[in-house]
Formats: structure tokens, sequence, C-alpha cells
């Protein structure tokens, strides 16, 4: 009976299941209570999700909002066309929509938009971690980007800018550098170019000077005529005759097989106020050089087209390599050496950095592994904190390093010049030097004062390496003995030899200075008649295989039993 039962109640479902089906065919409106989505929600979905984002999870005023977000990166992609700008927040903040917007700003300008009639490059949805995009253009290498929302009718920062990190990706890859098989270099002397003089020595690197007085401007050498240079829809001119010099310079010196690296010198031009920093224009100091102008649109725009064509033309074609770049020199005794008139040390190390990077981008961008460094004397920790007479090196060294993080780590050198103090000292491994981060003078015997800091890891460069190091000014005169010139410059080719965060070792120089000697200071290998001194054979071998038929002397002079021995006296 009971299976009789369970027969009837079968057929029953399955004639309600059929009735069901037949309804939903024939009467679909009749059953809107379980239909799907209609194709009306998908808007409302997004719409939903604009208001949710409009309103956000956290609402800030606009002071807060400025150091909200963390600009992660900015990068050209490997098409060279597109740019990807990346941000992350804790939340997402309440604003007048849903959107984060991306505006460019000049790298001189301060990034605010008060009164500023500026159009975003590129725009997103919220989110805590998003990436915007835009299509790269000329000129934006030396521009910063900053990601703001739009607050009560007004743009508002929400992190601080940042600019384009890795400007080696426009560089066409076809030139390679000497690799130098050793880290011996010079500055020479320009009468000795294409004579046994500078052959003879067999020079590894090469530096010389370019002072801006000399480059800039026209020439009334019909056969040398000024050079026009376009930047940015403006034209710029530059001595032909001048150029010309350099161009027969490093063609010659790259030729040779010969790794150069240029100093870019701001010295005073009368021609060319717009060059000099607006702190630094008094002719009446009498100093050596000064700073670069980064304050206004007038000078930023100079610096560029002057950096643009710089490392444009020597970027290892037609006139020859330029592998390395330092911009000024000894920026820490800036009174005298890159003049400014302020004791603000992060005033002055922001207005250096701009400069700096205008340069670095401009290199990297034509040559992609061009180094770019800065200049520091052995003033490393001794102006007593008052800055007075110069800012201390480890001070400017941490402030530049600390503003070019907040803008997007780039691989910048550091070029040391540690010679002993006095200068006119030649036995400098007869004194006692503190070794600590804290010692008031680099010199060759405590490098580690340097690489230490930068061992650390706020300063490694983007690829988590400690950054290169190049000592590019280090002399030792031979007004005490020539002998003992050559003894102190082998040692201290020895110690940097040994050292394997110092990349080159320059010296100064490869001819007697008149200035310099009056002042005792004999740095060169020869003296002024073109003489060669002691130092010359010991330079000329001190890289090769007989290397020590021309050093051994070295070590009596000393008082070493052995290399290794004076070679721990310095570590």
């Amino acid at each position: 009976m009971s299976t009789g039962r369970k027969k009837t109640t079968y057929r029953s479902i399955f004639v309600l299941v059929i009735i069901l089906v037949l309804g939903i065919m024939f009467f679909p409106s009749g059953c809107g209570k379980i239909s799907p989505v209609t194709a009306e929600n998908p808007l409302q979905e997004e719409r939903r999700i604009e208001d949710e984002l409009t309103e956000g999870r956290v609402s800030l005023s606009g002071r807060q909002l400025a150091s909200y977000g963390s600009t992660t990166g900015c990068f050209l992609a490997e098409d060279k066309v597109t740019v990807k700008f990346t941000l992350s927040m804790p939340d997402i903040p309440k604003s007048d929509d849903s959107m984060i917007y991306l505006f460019a700003f000049e790298i001189y300008e301060k990034c605010v938009f008060e009164d500023v009639d500026r159009e975003p490059i590129a725009s997103t949805q919220k989110a805590k971690d998003c990436e915007l995009e835009w299509t790269y253009e000329r000129g934006q290498l030396f521009q910063q980007f900053v990601p703001a929302l739009l607050l009560d009718g007004k743009y508002v920062p929400i992190a601080k800018s940042i600019c384009i990190g890795n400007p080696e990706m426009l560089a066409d890859g076809s030139v390679s550098a000497p690799e130098p098989e050793s880290k011996k270099g010079l500055l020479l002397d320009p009468q000795m170019l294409h004579t046994p003089l500078l052959t003879d020595l067999d020079v590894k690197y090469a530096i010389y000077n370019i002072p801006l007085s000399h480059i800039m401007g026209e020439t009334s050498n019909p056969d040398l005529p000024t050079i026009i240079y376009e930047y940015k829809g403006k034209e710029y001119k530059f001595n032909g005759a001048s150029i010309t010099g350099y161009d027969n310079l490093f063609k010659y010196l790259t030729d040779s097989g010969m790794n150069s690296t240029a100093i870019v010198l701001n010295d005073w031009n009368d021609d060319y106020p717009e060059l000099i920093h607006p702190l630094a224009r008094n002719q009446e100091v009498n100093a050596y050089y000064y700073a670069f102008n980064t304050a206004d649109e007038e000078g930023c725009m100079y610096l560029e087209a002057i950096a643009s064509f710089l490392t444009e033309r020597y970027c290892g074609k037609e006139y020859g390599l330029v592998s390395n770049w330092v911009i000024a020199n000894e920026i820490n005794q800036y009174k005298i050496w890159n003049y400014m008139d302020t004791d603000d040390i992060d005033l002055y190390a922001a207005e250096f950095e701009k400069a700096m990077r205008i340069f670095y981008n401009a290199a990297k961008s034509n040559y992609a592994d061009a180094n770019v460094y800065f200049s520091i004397d052995h003033d490393w920790n001794n102006n007593g904190g008052d800055n007075k007479d110069h800012f201390n090196a480890k001070d400017l060294l941490e402030s530049i390093n600390d503003i070019a993080r907040q803008k997007g780590n780039y691989d910048w050198g550091l070029a040391i010049h540690p010679y002993p103090n006095p200068l006119t000292r030649v036995n400098y491994w007869t004194e006692t030097y503190d070794k600590t981060e804290n010692a008031p003078t680099l010199t060759l015997m405590n490098l580690s004062t340097v690489t230490d800091v930068l061992k650390k890891e706020e300063y490694l460069d983007r690829s988590g390496e400690v950054r290169s190091i190049m000592v590019t000014e280090l002399g030792f005169s031979s007004a005490s003995g020539e002998k003992l010139q050559a003894a102190a410059f082998a040692y201290c080719y020895y110690i940097i030899e040994a050292n394997p965060y110092i990349d080159a070792f320059i010296m100064n120089r490869q001819t007697d200075a008149m200035e310099e000697v009056r002042q005792g200071l004999a740095f060169g290998i020869y003296d002024f008649d073109q003489t060669p001194k002691y130092i010359f054979d010991t330079f000329k071998y001190i890289d090769t295989d007989e290397a020590e038929s021309h050093t051994e002397f070295m070590l009596n002079i000393l008082g070493a039993e052995s290399l290794e021995e004076a070679l721990s006296w310095a570590q």
C-alpha cells in the first residue's frame, strides 16, 4: 500500500515541474520575482561602485591627504612610449568623485594647484594600489609627477612628487664603453695630447673640465660657426670653436681606449646670468664656481638644454664617448667651489639635487651606461655644526640622498677628493685617523668612513648595490722630494686597488700647475718644462706585471715589511 502512494506522489511532482517549465517558456513576465539580473543592473552596479569610491572609507583634510599616499614607481615601459606611475594608499579617501588624477609639474615648480590652470595627464578610479599610464613626450624626463584628488572643487595632492626613474630606457644601446684594465687615471695636460708624453703613461681613465663659459654663446670664426641646438622649441647657441676642441679631445680619448670623465662647472658668465642661481649672483665674492640656477623656468630650461646637448653629443658616436659626468666641484665647499648665499643645507641640497637629476636623466637617456656623480672634498664632519665656512660632506650626502629618494631613487654616484690635511702633507700614513662614520676628515687611511655610509640600505642604488664611487682628484706634491711623492702615489694606488667600492683613481695631475706650485703643491708627473719626475715610471708600470720592480722602494719609505702589512694600516 505504501508503494502505490509513493508512485502517486512522484506523478504529482512530475506534473508540477512540467507546468512550471511551460509557464516560464510561455509566460516569462509572470516569473519576474525569480528572473536573472536585468540588462540595467550592470549600470546600477557601476554607479554603486562610483558612489562608494567617492564616499571612500576615510575622510581627510587637504593637509592630511598631502602625504597619505606613497608613489611607488614612475617608469618608462619597454616600448619607450608608455610611462607607468604606481600609487599605494592605506585606504580609499573621500573626495568629490571616484577618480585619482595625475599632473605634471616642471622640476623647479612647487607642486601646488592654487591659481594654476593645469589639466591632468592621466586618471584612473581610486584603489588602494593603482596604476596610471600615459604616452611619454620629450621633456618629461625633467618633470615631476603628482597624484591628486578633487576635493571641494579643487585638486589636492595625495602624495609627494616623483620623477621618471629609468631614463636609460630611451638610449638606443648601440654604444659600449671601453672596460679599463685598471683603476689608473689622470687629469690631462691638453698640450700633451697626441704625444708620447701621454701615451707612454698608459692612462686608463682621463678627466677634463667643461666650464660653461667656454661653450656658451656665438663664435665669429666662419670655419667653426656657432652651433644652434633646438630644445623645446627654443634655440640655444654653443661656441663652435670651443665645442670643436672638445669634439677632438673626447674622440681622441675614446679612440685611444681611455674611459673619459667630464666635470661640468658653472663659472661666472656676464652674458648668461640666468645660468647662476638667484642666491649666487654676486661676482664680488670671487668664488671659482657658482650654483646652477634650478630656481626658475629660464635657468632650468638652459640647464636641460645644456645637459641634453652635451650628453647627446658625447654619447659615443661621431664625437667620442664621455662615460662619466661629474656635476660641479666639491659642493660641500659652498663658499668657493659651488657658491650660494645660504647656510641652510637642506635648501642648498634641494637646489643642487635638481641640477644633478637633470644631468643624470639627460646622460642616461643618451647613453644607458653613463655614470653621473657629485663631488665632495675631505671635510667629512669637521665644521662643528655651524655651516659657517663649509657644509660637512657627510651631512650634505645625507640630505641629497633623502631628497633623491623622495622624488624617486636613481643611481647617482659619488666623486671624492680624500686629500691629506694639509694638502702639502705627503707622508699621510704617519698620522692616526678616526675610522668611524664620525671622523672629522676623509683620507686614504679611512676610506671606510664613506663606504660604510654608502653600504647602508637607505643609500643603496635601485639594484640594491653600493653606488659607484670614484676618486676623481688626489695628488701628492714633489716639493718634499720626488721619491716621497712616488711612494705616496704607489701606496695610494694600492689602497684604492684593494677597495672593491672604488671604481677609479684619477690623479691630479699630468703637469705641474704654476698656481699650485706657488702653494707648495707640485702635483705633476712632469715638471713645467715637461721633464718627467721620479714618479713617471711608478705611474707608468704600477698596473702592469713590472709593478713590483718600480714600487719596491715604497716599503722602505713607509716602514712596512710587506705590502699586506701596509694595506692593513688603511683598513
